[in-house]
């Protein structure tokens, strides 16, 4: 990709609002001859699309989706940690978030409870089967149906008497999940051990992020629909508030380096 059309990304990703070809122009110092042509090459791409007026521009979802799912796990998390140590304190279990990427999801990070007298579950980081695991169910159940199925495994681990191998079953829970907004693993990994995830709706892209609580399955279940489910989905929204919102901020300060540097290029050259 030409280095003017990184800069038109850059300049259209951090406007408040869609922006013109004369303002890409002013912003980028573009010249008008060579701007419409970067422009519908972009659109091609789809990394650009156009408003309903089709005078003005905003960023594509194929370059929205490439840079959230290329976020580092290490910004999301910083994004959303806040988020996950208000629900463990509320709830007093371990949360967690998980993603999707590359063809499977992981957990990527864990807030466990601070109180030492109070046993909690630590379920580790790392690839979670999507038959068994409540944060991959979340997911999984949102995307689409080809997506669904690069993810489930050919022949799914069976951990104890509790886990659905079969096709059918695994597709009916995923269908249940999604008309219910939330998923359970109850023993189907570890008998005594239950977790409570839900979607994080990432705008224009969905659900490629989960979150959610694990621990002993006598607090978790009679917990579920009276106190679980009102806060994981209200914190939902704020996680999903917190990854985009770092993604604008990481934009517009790219982009204000960039422009800088291009206004600098402009000024040597004249």
């Amino acid at each position: 990709m030409q280095d003017r059309q990184i800069l038109l990304l850059e300049a259209v990703a951090s406007s408040a609002s869609p922006v013109s070809a004369s303002e890409l122009a002013r912003m980028t110092a573009t010249p008008r001859a060579s701007l419409y042509r970067h422009i519908a090459a972009l659109l091609e791409c789809g990394f650009l699309e156009e408003t309903e007026t089709g005078s003005r521009y905003v960023l594509g979802l194929r370059f929205v989706k490439i840079a959230l799912t290329g976020k580092s796990d290490t910004h999301v998390i910083n994004a959303v940690s806040a988020v996950l140590q208000r629900v463990v304190k509320d709830l007093g279990e371990t949360a967690f978030l998980a993603r999707y990427r590359g063809g499977r999801v992981d957990l990527i990070h864990t807030q466990v409870p601070a109180d030492p007298s109070v046993p909690y579950i630590y379920p580790g980081l790392g690839v979670r089967p999507v038959h068994a695991c409540s944060s991959a169910k979340a997911i999984a159940a949102f995307l689409a149906p080809e997506l669904q199925e690069d993810l489930i495994d050919t022949l799914p681990m069976r951990f104890t008497d509790k886990t659905r191998t079969a096709p059918d079953q695994i597709a009916r829970e995923l269908q249940q999940v999604r008309r219910y907004g939330y998923a359970t693993c109850d023993g189907e990994i570890d008998i005594g051990v239950t977790s409570v995830a839900v979607p994080i709706i990432v705008d224009r892209l969905g659900a490629i992020f989960s979150m959610g609580v694990v621990g002993p399955t006598s607090r978790i279940t009679p917990a579920i629909q009276p106190r679980i489910l009102p806060i994981l989905t209200k914190q939902a929204v704020h996680a999903a508030a917190a990854i985009q919102h770092c993604s604008v901020v990481e934009a517009e300060t790219t982009n204000a380096n960039s422009l800088a540097a291009a206004k600098e290029r402009a000024s040597q050259q004249h």
